[in-house]
């Protein structure tokens, strides 16, 4: 996870021609959650509506920042998403630039604002939704990049998170993720 104290880092290579795996705009834009979601917004992702007052609607309450903690059903936040109902499932939809292309995947893994997150399965990414996480990977320059989605009785999907140090842990592009950062290294 990006924390305030790697930031200074993080300019510093930028200074010194250093390369970074995601650029320095795009790590500092969507450390704000707020941000976050408008970019999802932007390249045609659903979001759920937010409000900076508890709502009378059940929300997940979260901080603005993602190094501030993680988000928590009906408690308190700096702001307040409303909460899409679902079965208690996220899908997690991952893009990895390996250089060459845009490689996406997708899994399910139980929500963390139900207890501990556990993966469930890979599942195949839905097409209108790699193709909204590519468009985010251009227009932001991302090397890689994960989305946090729910599903809806309505079997619509929201984009509730973006996440720039996500996990890609049983998502099948760990040869991918490795490539591009292998990419991202100078020669010997």
């Amino acid at each position: 996870m990006t924390i305030p104290l790697t930031l200074s880092v993080l300019r510093y290579a930028r200074r010194t021609g250093t390369l970074l795996w995601n650029n320095l705009v795009a790590t500092l834009a969507l450390s704000s959650r707020l941000i976050g979601l408008r970019a999802l917004e932007t390249v045609g992702f659903r979001t759920p509506r937010i409000t900076f007052e508890k709502p009378e609607f059940e929300y997940v309450a979260k901080p603005c920042y993602i190094w501030h903690g993680d988000p928590e059903l009906n408690g308190e936040g700096e702001f307040y998403q409303e909460r899409i109902h679902t079965e208690p499932i996220d899908y997690k939809y991952y893009a990895i630039n390996d250089g060459t292309r845009v490689q996406t995947a997708a899994k399910r893994v139980t929500s963390k604002l139900h207890g501990p997150k556990r993966f469930l399965n890979q599942i195949r990414p839905r097409p209108t939704l790699t193709r909204r996480l590519r468009r985010l990977v251009t227009r932001l320059n991302l090397r890689g990049v994960g989305i946090d989605l729910v599903k809806d009785d309505e079997d619509r999907f929201w984009a509730v998170d973006v996440n720039l140090a996500a996990g890609y842990r049983d998502s099948g592009l760990e040869p991918a993720l490795y490539k591009s950062i292998r990419e991202c290294l100078p020669d010997r």
